[in-house]
């Protein structure tokens, strides 16, 4: 039952995200003033770096991980956030004329590594937890202040897929560690 369980909030989350991209992007201009400009562009650059340090976490619980559950996850965290960092990198530079590559620190992500598998699993995902909280709020901010409703769809989709991911990380601390009641922090 569980596997099914499973299964089917991927499933759910798949269709959500490419649901979310169904629109296609029609627009090529700027925002129409300067201030909405500007948060488009910090948005989207803030995004993709946090998107990036969300990938390369999920490439390590690719390699790291023993619950297939969490691993197939990791794999939908790869494939999903990599294709909103070339879109988002498509639209900076369509709109904007803005090339971007992402920039992150990778200090301290080495050492967990160095875990066991336990270990790792519940430190990547209370870590996760709170990531995902943070795009979420950021995504709930963009659709208050962007005007491409090409971005604005994004948004939806990083807040509908995260916060089921979120709910699915909850729910596996408290099956698989007996971390129940495990909350983000902003």
């Amino acid at each position: 039952m569980n596997k099914i369980f499973y299964r089917s909030i991927v499933m759910l989350m798949l269709a959500a995200m490419f649901a979310g991209f169904a629109t296609p992007a029609f627009a090529d201009a700027p925002a129409p003033d300067k201030q909405t400009a500007d948060y488009e562009i910090k948005f989207m650059e803030n995004m993709i770096d946090h998107h990036a340090m969300a990938v390369m976490m999920a490439e390590m619980c690719t390699m790291k991980a023993i619950h297939p559950e969490l691993i197939t996850t990791c794999d939908n965290i790869i494939a999903s956030q990599s294709a909103e960092i070339e879109m988002m990198q498509t639209w900076l530079q369509d709109w904007y004329g803005i090339s971007y590559e992402p920039k992150m620190m990778m200090g301290e992500m080495q050492g967990h590594m160095k875990m066991d598998p336990a270990q790792f699993e519940e430190w990547f995902m209370k870590r996760m937890i709170s990531h995902h909280a943070k795009a979420i709020k950021e995504a709930e901010d963009c659709l208050e202040e962007a005007y491409h409703g090409e971005l604005m769809s994004l948004c939806q989709n990083i807040i509908a897929t995260q916060t089921q991911e979120i709910q699915m990380m909850q729910a596996w601390l408290c099956e698989w560690y007996a971390v129940c009641n495990f909350r983000q922090n902003l």
